[in-house]
């Protein structure tokens, strides 16, 4: 069998490059229920998906998450915090992107949306370490619906075959 490299490396962000306090959902979910419960009823919820897809502002995703978690934390202090939930690259995390850059082309393909995209931009120069860049809020469709893959698929030079994804699976605490 002979197995080759991939010509592309094709990062999710949050959670595998990208630092994320969810504290916030915390805050918001209660204290009744498991770090596992409260990521499924945000992974599920509705009004996320619609958000990360571009298809609502933040005043309609704000009031849909705090009616979701039955939370009494007024929006403008919701939307406050979760704009803050990307903390940084992690350490080491630059130098290795870029020692990456010499053996293979790099790209990215986030969830994310209108409060977040900004500060990776803005904060971190994310697009700098990047060859091809994918937000699903630009994409109208989330991960992981195969719609999203098949439009980056779509857009890349390259085959899936010779595509590697990363991507972080479901943490158990916070």
């Amino acid at each position: 069998m002979n197995l080759s490299l991939p010509e592309l490396l094709l990062f999710d962000l949050g959670g595998v490059l990208i630092e994320v306090s969810t504290a916030t959902l915390r805050e918001i979910g209660g204290r009744d229920k498991t770090d596992v419960e409260l990521w499924e009823t945000w992974l599920t919820c509705p009004v996320v998906e619609e958000y990360e897809s571009g298809k609502i502002g933040n005043a309609e995703f704000a009031a849909g998450v705090l009616k979701t978690f039955r939370s009494e934390i007024p929006a403008e202090e919701f939307i406050h915090s979760f704009t803050a939930w990307p903390i940084g690259f992690y350490p080491g995390m630059t130098e290795l992107l870029r020692k990456l850059r010499h053996d293979f082309k790099l790209a990215y393909l986030s969830n994310s949306n209108p409060l977040h995209y900004p500060r990776f931009q803005n904060e971190w120069q994310l697009d700098t370490y990047f060859d091809y860049h994918f937000a699903s809020y630009q994409m109208g469709c989330v991960k992981p619906q195969r719609r999203i893959f098949e439009m980056v698929l779509d857009t890349l030079p390259f085959e899936a075959k010779d595509i590697f994804f990363l991507s972080q699976k479901l943490k158990t605490s916070m």
